[in-house]
């Protein structure tokens, strides 16, 4: 009987244990600004003020992460169809198609927010004034 012996296999665990000897990396936000990578998108607003509740970043949106729904508080007196933008970040891809198409530019992505949650529910995101 021959032995398959995988080296690679038995010391590739063992590799793991440099990072147990590794500094963690802390940021103390907001005292402390981090630097955005090349290409990072952040998240979509929404100047409520401005949008008119057209759903075309609904209809361009690829990926079907975008809902039109009913607004809740004050929104544009020219928003007919009384629908703001729901975005369901467990499907976005982040290519910037919605807010390439939104012709009043309400929607936009500002790379200034950080959101973290263990609640996989609350990545359905209604995007805020801000």
């Amino acid at each position: 009987m021959a032995w398959n012996l995988d080296l690679k296999g038995l010391i590739q665990p063992f590799s793991a244990l440099k990072f147990s000897v590794k500094q963690p990396y802390t940021l103390n936000y907001p005292v402390e600004k981090r630097q955005d990578v090349d290409g990072y998108r952040g998240f979509h607003l929404n100047t409520l003020s401005l949008c008119v509740g057209c759903g075309n970043c609904q209809d361009i949106c690829m990926n079907e992460a975008i809902d039109m729904v009913e607004a809740v508080g004050e929104i544009n007196p020219k928003n007919a169809s009384g629908l703001v933008p729901r975005i369901d970040y467990g499907r976005c891809c982040w290519c910037g198609l919605c807010t390439d198409v939104c012709g009043p530019d309400s929607l936009r992505l500002e790379s200034d927010c950080i959101y973290a949650s263990e609640d996989a529910g609350s990545f359905l995101y209604m995007p805020k004034d801000q």
